[in-house]
């Protein structure tokens, strides 16, 4: 079987202002559904069995104490622990009338209003899929156009832009069946989108987007239920995974979570361990700005602020 490479975006973060990035590539180890608490071992995970053009290895989820935050050695690797991360996900069965039954009542009730008000408005049909090849060009047209106005695009780098490469790999996985493109429509203006991609019987949501004007219809929440709502009726795929990173969104949806670390174990090159050092130097002295701000009432006002700079630029 090829050792197939994964790049990684490490971004180098000032609260929301991106400052930098840096790609390096690597070949993943995943954990099996057998392996051990203290998975990996040093010397199972061999120089010799790395692809000459991958930077290192990257052990996926594992467990949260196997490796320390930030800096160290684990064998004769340089191992970078950016911080343990928390995925929250839907699995997807049962029927979706008993999952909105794990809900309390309140918030079934105020998100079906959202959801009956767009409706309402749009007697035609909210939602839109793409899923075939040869929807994936015009798909990714309105998304991307969505996505540069939000502010993940603007400060953080991280909305959906539109290339040809980026049309040929989505194409590519819906020639596979795993590709799901949804927009979300008001008055026949695309107002949300969510780009997810399949592998195996697992569905992620890659990238997300509204237009900000739209806020007041909870565009980003009804979209989200109207999704979870098509992939029950699908029956395709068995896990509806919402990446890594807490949110309100995802504590509501979610029907459980899994907490782990993802350790990049770098070649040992003085320019690894330079650039992870400062990746993380940097997210410690944002964490800390992020900490002072918020104990002097200063954070949201902060952060409405480089939003608001970046709007008029």
């Amino acid at each position: 079987m090829p050792r197939m490479l994964e790049p990684v975006r490490f971004k180098f973060l000032l609260g929301e202002w991106h400052l930098a990035s840096w790609r390096p590539r690597f070949q993943p180890l995943r954990a099996g559904a057998s392996a051990a608490a203290g998975w990996p071992v040093a010397a199972d995970v061999r120089p010799e069995d790395l692809h000459p053009q991958a930077d290192g290895y990257w052990c996926q989820q594992a467990d949260t104490e196997r490796f320390p935050l930030g800096l160290s050695r684990f064998g004769p690797w340089v191992c970078y622990v950016p911080r343990r991360e928390r995925l929250y996900c839907v699995d997807i069965e049962g029927g979706f009338e008993p999952y909105l039954a794990r809900w309390s009542s309140k918030s079934r009730y105020n998100l079906r209003r959202s959801v009956k008000k767009l409706h309402e408005r749009n007697p035609a049909g909210l939602l839109e899929l793409a899923e075939r090849p040869e929807q994936m060009d015009a798909f990714l047209r309105e998304a991307a156009a969505i996505s540069r106005t939000t502010y993940q695009s603007r400060l953080l780098q991280s909305g959906l832009d539109y290339d040809v490469r980026t049309v040929r790999a989505m194409q590519e996985l819906a020639a596979r069946g795993n590709a799901r493109g949804y927009l979300l429509r008001d008055a026949g203006q695309a107002i949300a989108f969510a780009w997810c991609a399949g592998a195996g019987d697992r569905l992620t949501y890659n990238v997300i987007g509204y237009r900000e004007e739209t806020a007041a219809l909870s565009p980003g929440t009804v979209l989200l239920y109207l999704i979870v709502e098509d992939l029950f009726r699908l029956g395709r795929f068995k896990v509806f995974d919402f990446g890594v990173g807490e949110a309100p969104y995802k504590q509501l949806f979610a029907t459980r979570a899994l907490d782990f670390a993802d350790a990049y174990l770098f070649r040992p090159a003085w320019r690894h361990r330079l650039r992870a050092w400062l990746h993380w130097r940097v997210d410690r002295l944002s964490s800390t700005i992020g900490r002072l701000l918020e104990r002097a009432g200063l954070k949201s006002r902060v952060r409405h602020w480089i939003r608001a700079l970046r709007r008029c630029g």
